[in-house]
């Protein structure tokens, strides 16, 4: 991986987290975003979340809000074309 590619992913991580943090939604109870990876072509990121409890609520309510996000990350992020986002549970490799 590039360290563009590394710094370009790290900075959505961080837009994503503080956009998700920002949505007023029961479902979410301290969620944190852990990693985003962007597929080798762009057109995929994948966000994986972590949330304190009710790990599926946390993952269906950014994938509810995904236009919005989305929105903001085309707002935040000067992109050629913005990817389409997939929020996976964040499972840590032992």
């Amino acid at each position: 991986m590039s360290y563009g590619k590394a710094h370009l992913e790290e900075r959505l991580r961080r837009i994503l987290a503080e956009e998700i943090q920002a949505l007023e939604d029961p479902r979410l109870f301290l969620p944190t975003v852990e990693a985003a990876r962007l597929s080798p072509d762009g057109g995929l990121l994948s966000v994986y979340v972590e949330a304190f409890r009710d790990q599926e609520g946390v993952l269906e309510a950014p994938a509810h809000a995904e236009r919005r996000l989305a929105s903001a990350l085309g707002r935040r992020v000067c992109l050629r074309r913005l990817p389409r986002l997939e929020f996976l549970p964040w499972n840590p490799e032992p």
